[in-house]
């Protein structure tokens, strides 16, 4: 049992999907609780279908989204209909916090109630107002008012067609509204992102202090002053340039030899990394422009003193257009396009850069750079030029590189690039267009190349960034405080191995070190109440211990965990089929059909079991139901399964009748 699947994953959700809802089903009937389950689905397509795909994250603002937007948009139902919605959802988070499936990063189960009732107050308006639904909603609940049955397709089918014939009202406007809008909130999972580790927040403050960034910034305000007048278009004045020039140490020049000609900078917008100071403190609302002279922000003051927010808050505004070339400036079609796409490559770069564990080859960014800025574009283009835009384009991202080395973001070395980097340049990979592929195969080939990674500073401002945009974004050490339950679920599921290792070593020494937190971490995966989602995380555990097999070892004569155990040491290897007593394979057999069952569901399990010949599977009935396994819940799932599939005896109708002892052709009547 999985929180999290990859959308393409579409066996595997499903699977747990109708995990999730059966277990959750027999929890809300032993408490006497009615439910709609078909609301559990739809709450977890809403969460499996958004931007970080965590089903069991939920917050105030996201219950709120679902029963007062998504409901309402893809529900086909009165508000009557779906009177249960609310109160189902209530009791769903309530369960996913008492099994153990709730995102620690989730607000709390208090806080989460809360939000349900003040949502439900509003929902019934919510799903009775038009303006909410769904394309597909509006045309159903037309139908439905219209007297047709919805669930019939050739009913709908003949209604649409009498819509287009125009012997059905409807409301043309409302619809194409509906329309526009739902083409714009189609949500787009993106890319899961590693965890990453961070220094502590005095380092990275003493890194924003000392970074050229900070210390430029804090002089040009504190040149500003009282204001300074600037050129009819908005630019700094030519001698207040010059003085910048110096007093920043911009390295800018005045004075170019281009060509053999000696050109005099005309304007302050021809000094590139002046313009981009300036640029970056209007934008981060250090200065503003008013009428006509240039003026410190007084809120802005708390900010100019605080490095490490000045630094991010600088930072944060690079990716936007207008950065690398102004209007006043002749620049190459390439810079243009560069320009023009940056607020949408700049972060793609940095995402991409964010979290891998070696350092990436310039080279290989520089490629899809110039793929993303032509994604949406026709250049019409010579055949010729196009290589000379490439490499200009390239020559412009690689100077954005230096910059934001410059300012501390990025850290540009060089030497052999990872052979990871190369392994997806191969023909069956459509991503990467043939041409490109063998330009990069070439280039990494080379014994040394350029390379480049994140500075802690740019690490922890692009992990804030990820997270206002609503994805997940582990940092190792954030769950220090969680649960046990709740630190190896989401290591399980979303860390790699070293730094998973890390986390729980973390953990261990926040909850009194190994000896106190151990015990806790083991009662967890005892207590998880799917043997799935347990047998990763007692794997994960033993993992990040310098003695995990002899802890999973000696786990074999645990009661709830030794068939768990007892199966991993058995795929590792380590221990042989035959080497286990009768008891530990009979528990093992029995692991493995409730494994089945958790994986694939009731009827892949029946299917399984059909093919076993009748006898043996009674026996077969016998020994796992009764062999003890822990696993009560599951074990009572697989009797329903054993008893769908029970033989049924084929009897003659007269058979059992005894024959009547008087003549031939005489019989006695018999009660009916």
């Amino acid at each position: 049992m999985r929180t999290y699947y990859d959308e393409d994953d579409y066996e595997g959700y499903e699977a747990g999907q109708d995990l999730l809802v059966r277990r959750f089903s027999t929890w809300a009937a032993g408490r006497g609780r009615e439910i709609d389950p078909y609301a559990v689905i739809s709450a977890l397509q809403f969460r499996h279908t958004s931007i970080d795909g965590r089903l069991a994250y939920w917050t105030g603002e996201l219950v709120r989204d679902f029963l007062l937007t998504y409901v309402p948009r893809t529900l086909s139902a009165t508000a009557d209909d779906a009177v249960l919605v609310p109160e189902t959802l209530q009791l769903f988070l309530r369960y996913l916090h008492e099994a153990g499936l709730e995102d620690p990063m989730s607000e709390a189960p208090a806080d989460l109630e809360g939000a349900v009732a003040k949502a439900a107050a509003e929902f019934p308006a919510a799903m009775a107002d038009e303006r909410n639904f769904g394309v597909g909603k509006y045309w159903v609940m037309t139908a439905l008012r219209n007297g047709v049955d919805a669930e019939d397709s050739d009913a709908m089918n003949t209604f649409l067609a009498e819509v287009r014939e125009g012997k059905h009202a409807y409301d043309a406007q409302l619809l194409a509204e509906i329309a526009a809008r739902q083409a714009g909130e189609q949500p787009e999972r993106a890319l899961p992102q590693l965890p990453v580790s961070l220094p502590p927040d005095s380092e990275l403050e003493a890194a924003a202090e000392r970074s050229s960034l900070v210390i430029k910034l804090r002089k040009f305000v504190e040149w500003v002053g009282e204001g300074r007048a600037l050129t009819g278009t908005g630019a700094l004045k030519l001698a207040d340039a010059r003085e910048l020039v110096s007093l920043l140490d911009t390295g800018d020049e005045f004075e170019r030899d281009l060509a053999g000609e000696v050109q005099t900078v005309r304007t302050s917008a021809d000094l590139p990394s002046l313009a981009i100071l300036f640029e970056l403190a209007k934008r981060a609302r250090l200065v503003r422009v008013v009428k006509g002279k240039l003026v410190r922000v007084a809120k802005a003051a708390p900010l100019v003193k605080d490095a490490l927010a000045l630094w991010t808050a600088a930072f944060d505004a690079v990716a936007e257009p207008g950065l690398l070339v102004k209007d006043s400036v002749v620049a190459p079609g390439y810079a243009l396009l560069l320009d023009e796409n940056l607020d949408i490559v700049l972060p793609d770069v940095l995402n991409t850069i964010y979290g891998m564990p070696e350092p990436i080859p310039v080279v290989r960014i520089a490629e899809t750079v110039w793929l993303a800025c032509t994604e949406d574009y026709y250049l019409d283009l010579e055949p010729s030029m196009e290589p000379l835009w490439r490499d200009g384009l390239a020559g412009q991202f690689r100077r954005l590189l230096t910059k934001l080395a410059e300012f501390g973001a990025v850290d540009l070395t060089v030497g052999p690039p990872d052979p990871m980097f190369s392994m997806d340049l191969v023909p069956e990979n459509p991503e990467i267009p043939p041409d490109v592929q063998e330009r990069l195969r070439v280039a990494l080939e080379a014994p040394s190349v350029d390379l480049v990674t994140l500075t802690p500073l740019a690490t922890r401002a692009v992990r804030a960034r990820l997270l206002r945009e609503g994805r997940f974004a582990p940092l190792v050490g954030e769950l220090s405080g969680a649960t046990a339950a709740a630190v190896l679920g989401v290591v399980a599921e979303h860390y790699t191995e070293d730094a998973a290792a890390a986390e729980i070593t973390g953990w261990l020494a926040a909850h009194g070190g190994r000896d106190a937190g151990l015990p806790l971490l083991l009662d967890a995966v005892r207590e998880c109440p799917f043997r799935t989602r347990a047998s990763v995380m007692l794997e994960i555990l033993t993992g990040s211990l310098p003695d995990g097999d002899a802890v999973m070892h000696g786990l074999r004569a645990d009661p709830a965990l030794g068939p768990i155990a007892t199966q991993l040491l058995v795929e590792r290897g380590e221990l042989a089929p035959e080497g286990l007593d009768g008891r530990e394979a009979l528990l093992g057999m029995a692991e493995q059909f409730l494994v089945l069952l958790e994986t694939a569901g009731p009827e892949a399990t029946a299917a399984t079991l059909i093919e076993v010949p009748d006898g043996e599977r009674a026996h077969l009935a016998e020994a796992i139901l009764g062999s003890g396994h822990p696993d009560h819940v599951g074990l009572a799932e697989l009797a329903e399964v054993f008893e769908q599939v029970r033989p049924v005896r084929t009897v003659h109708p007269l058979g059992g009748l005894k024959r009547s002892g008087g003549a031939k052709g005489k019989s006695k009547k018999r009660r009916r």
